[in-house]
């Protein structure tokens, strides 16, 4: 039977594939050399010990592998916490849906997460980062087994100057002995697991058994969270702008760049493990609203790229957002410093936020300025993302209250701590529908 499963999340292939190599290829060359090192080291000549989905791989052989597993390997990244697969995996080795008792749990850093964007139920199987063990254990605690992995490839298929090629040795090494650790690990797992219990047959092994599992990693209790995005389209952009970071529609935008999850995938995940039940979409969709005296459903986090705002059109719409500021809502907008044209035009871009948003600038606090004026890297940008959604949210619970009471709705006073607000995801009980999220699509 395989030992171990590895959970990962699929990257799908970028819309420009003809000149892309597989997302996924770092994943399967991982497995492989795991795979390997497990071998060695169990030394019960067993040989199948291992799976992974590769395309292709059926529905049937995916459900018998988590049914019969005795360490289940996932690869830890935000991706992996917003895959509802993910999700559905977990929940059939943890519990006992499709097995009599859970599997062992060898968790891997893949890439580094914040804190925040954990689900509740990996908070039992955080990745062990052994610490006294050399360079090799720190660089794979800082950067993820994904990054390694990627300068390894990267330094092997440079010139063979004598300087590169001992930097290859020295990263190659790095990855072995982060691998062997790890197989080392999962057969230690298993040794010291006691016998398992005889089972009776599997049954037929039903391609539906895996969609019908619940999502560990959704959140319980959602509190909504509108998200609008103002960003060009690559046929929107200005003269001379570089298209590749950019596609079909506004959710294709990757400001962070090009190989990255598209941006309104990424706040989504992150909305919903900060507890929220994101709805995103186009800016120009949510305009009418912006003129609407009535009470909002939701609390609202603006996003822009500061390159629309070259658009006369676009410009004007923010400025409207920003004469109509509501204690509930929010701008956070991107400065990519790995983004030559960015970084080149960062004073232009900024007078640009400066002029589409005075009343955030002046009238915010010091974090929500900075996260107006525009954010560097991706990691800025989740943390003032989080910030700016847990903000929004008191805000607007503020502004729900004050309309009740003065309509002698008879609401209790929040307190300036948000303790009695909704709990997140992680914080304690909760009920209610699981939130997944929802996006409007547009062109514009």
């Amino acid at each position: 039977m395989p030992k171990f499963f590895v959970s990962y999340a699929r990257v799908p292939f970028p819309r420009r594939r003809e000149t892309a190599q597989d997302p996924n290829r770092l994943v399967f060359q991982f497995f492989d050399r795991l795979l390997a090192e497990v071998e060695r080291h169990d030394g019960r000549g067993r040989r199948s010990v291992g799976f992974i989905e590769r395309p292709g791989t059926s529905e049937e052989k995916t459900i018998e592998a988590l049914m019969d597993c005795e360490v289940f390997v996932p690869l830890y990244s935000r991706r992996y916490f917003s895959n509802s697969r993910c999700g559905r995996q977990w929940t059939a080795v943890t519990q006992g849906a499709l097995r009599s008792s859970p599997a062992k749990i060898v968790p891997v850093l893949w890439t580094p997460y914040p804190p925040t964007s954990l689900p509740r139920a990996v908070h039992g199987s955080l990745p062990e980062v052994p610490e006294g063990h050399g360079a090799a254990m720190e660089d794979y605690g800082d950067m993820g087994l994904h990054q390694l992995l990627d300068q390894w490839n990267d330094l092997r298929s440079a010139p063979r100057s004598a300087e590169e090629r001992s930097a290859a040795d020295l990263v190659g090494s790095q990855v072995s002995e982060v691998v062997d650790w790890l197989a080392r690990r999962i057969v230690r797992s298993t040794v010291s697991a006691p016998p398992p219990v005889s089972q009776p047959p599997h049954p037929q092994r039903d391609p539906r058994l895996l969609a019908e599992l619940d999502d560990a990693f959704a959140v319980p209790f959602a509190s909504p969270l509108r998200i609008t995005v103002l960003a060009p389209t690559e046929d929107q952009l200005p003269v001379g702008r570089d298209s590749l970071r950019y596609g079909l529609r506004v959710e294709d935008w990757r400001p962070y760049g090009p190989v990255a999850d598209p941006l309104v995938e990424q706040l989504e995940a992150l909305a919903r493990n900060l507890g929220f039940h994101p709805t995103v979409e186009p800016f120009h969709k949510a305009q009418e609203e912006l003129k609407s005296a009535a009470v909002p459903d939701a609390p609202w986090v603006l996003v822009v790229d500061p390159w629309a705002l070259e658009n006369r059109e676009m410009a004007m719409q923010a400025r409207k957002f920003d004469t109509a500021r509501r204690p509930w809502t929010a701008v956070i907008s991107t400065l990519a410093a790995d983004d030559p044209q960015t970084k080149e035009q960062s004073d232009r871009l900024r007078g640009l936020l400066t002029s589409c948003f005075p009343r955030f600038l002046n009238e915010g606090r010091e974090g929500e300025r900075a996260a107006v004026q525009g954010l560097d890297s991706a990691d800025a940008f989740t943390r003032w993302f989080s910030e700016l959604a847990e903000s929004t949210k008191i805000g607007y619970l503020r502004y729900i209250h004050s309309q009740l009471s003065q309509s002698g709705g008879g609401v209790r006073d929040l307190p300036d701590s948000g303790a009695d607000l909704p709990r997140r995801s992680g914080t304690g009980p909760g009920n209610g529908e699981a939130g997944n999220g929802s996006r409007v699509e547009g062109t514009s």
